[in-house]
């Protein structure tokens, strides 16, 4: 009990002194502004004053602002053929290795690239207007773009808002900034169809070369084996087969039957028994020899099939991916020639009737606020020093 009242009464002194601390340092303070407050109002009155005339003498800047969405779907073939990766990744079950459905470029990249920064500047002499004719035109475009401001919404759509002295300069640089940009991913996107066109060109030409050499080794292996169609032929000689095989076990119960009936001497026996040699014969021949279903022996139909059947499909294949590849082909052509929007403008840029910038209200108001915070924090030094020096010359006496 009594530890406990001992912290109590300390922690009490402290929260005690702490107060009246606190209170002598907001004493301190006021007595302070008081004291000196013809200093206070006259610092802050030269301040703001100087403000006051700073502000006047800063330019007006105005603000203009281009409002553009890009198109809502494109119309070409290879990006919609790119758009249905996905869907025939999941037919084999690969949809993990899809990725995202969405591709190609964003738009601030053509927005914000030095190509059209450096056409805006040079159209409208923006070094003139900058007064930065003998500076490097680094740090001219660099002046420009602390007047740029190109942002994506939320929405999807871009707004470009160009700050300038003239407001009219202003509307006609955003408006113009639009323009160029919509030129340059023009040439852009030319760019990448002639490199697609080349590429699906050289593809096409591939695949040619390769079908007229398949189709002439199809011809060649065709004439050589008799081999035109697999499926119909094998369907024609298992048919054959069947009749040979089936007239063969006839003709065997008919010379069992004659044999035991006259004996195996008897002529009509004998004849029986050639018959049933020759058909034997016919049938190790169809079996053993070419000439029954072509020009190969039927123990080597299965290889002659599948080496057609190989080269068949092969032709097939790249028959399928030139029918593929030439709408795609033409598609680009077409998108290659022909004059693409890439952003539609929504808002046009309009000369502003109002200034954006300086906000000569506030930087007085701030003016004022900060030179009188700045005159306490100064009066507050300058008291600290004389108490310090006060307090170093007592000690000085008493050692003294």
């Amino acid at each position: 009990n009594k530890t406990n009242e001992l912290v109590n009464s300390s922690s009490t002194s402290e929260k005690s002194s702490i107060n009246s601390s606190n209170k002598n340092d907001s004493m301190v303070v006021t007595f302070l502004i008081f004291r000196y407050k013809i200093f206070i109002i006259s610092f802050v009155g030269i301040l703001t004053i100087a403000s006051i005339i700073i502000s006047l003498m800063m330019d007006n800047w105005y603000s203009s602002t281009i409002n553009l969405v890009p198109p809502k779907k494109s119309s070409s073939m290879l990006e919609g053929a790119l758009g249905n990766v996905t869907s025939a990744l999941k037919e084999f079950g690969l949809s993990k290795l899809g990725g995202s459905a969405d591709g190609g470029y964003s738009f601030i990249v053509i927005l914000e690239s030095r190509t059209v920064k450096d056409s805006i500047i040079n159209k409208y002499e923006l070094q003139k207007v900058y007064e930065m004719e003998n500076l490097e035109f680094s740090k001219v475009r660099k002046e420009f773009e602390e007047n740029l401001d190109i942002s994506y919404e939320k929405e999807g759509n871009y707004t470009i808002t160009i700050f300038d002295k003239d407001p009219n300069r202003a509307a006609n640089m955003t408006n113009e900034y639009a323009v160029i940009a919509n030129g340059l991913a023009r040439e852009v996107f030319q760019t990448e169809a002639k490199v697609n066109k080349q590429y699906i060109e050289s593809r096409i030409n591939v695949m040619d070369s390769n079908l007229d050499v398949l189709s002439a080794k199809l011809n060649k292996y065709s004439s050589k084996n008799l081999m035109f169609s697999p499926e119909d032929q094998a369907k024609a000689i298992s048919s054959s087969l069947i009749d040979l095989k089936s007239e063969l076990m006839k003709q065997e119960i008919n010379y069992q039957i004659i044999k035991n009936s006259y004996g195996e001497n008897d002529p009509i026996s004998l004849v029986q028994k050639n018959l049933l040699s020759e058909l034997r014969n016919q049938l190790s021949d169809a079996e053993s020899k070419p000439g029954f279903a072509g020009n190969f022996a039927l123990k080597d139909a299965a290889q002659v099939g599948v080496e057609f059947l190989r080269i068949y499909t092969d032709i097939q294949t790249y028959t399928k991916v030139k029918a593929f590849l030439l709408p795609m082909l033409e598609d680009i052509k077409i998108d290659e020639n022909r004059q693409i929007q890439n952003l539609y403008v929504v808002d046009k840029a309009i000369p502003a009737d109002r200034k954006s910038h300086p906000k000569r209200s506030l930087i007085v108001a701030g003016t004022a606020l900060g030179s009188f915070v700045l005159s306490v924090l100064i009066l507050l030094i300058f008291n600290s020093y004389k108490n310090v020096k006060t307090r170093y010359n007592e000690i000085r006496k008493k050692s003294e």
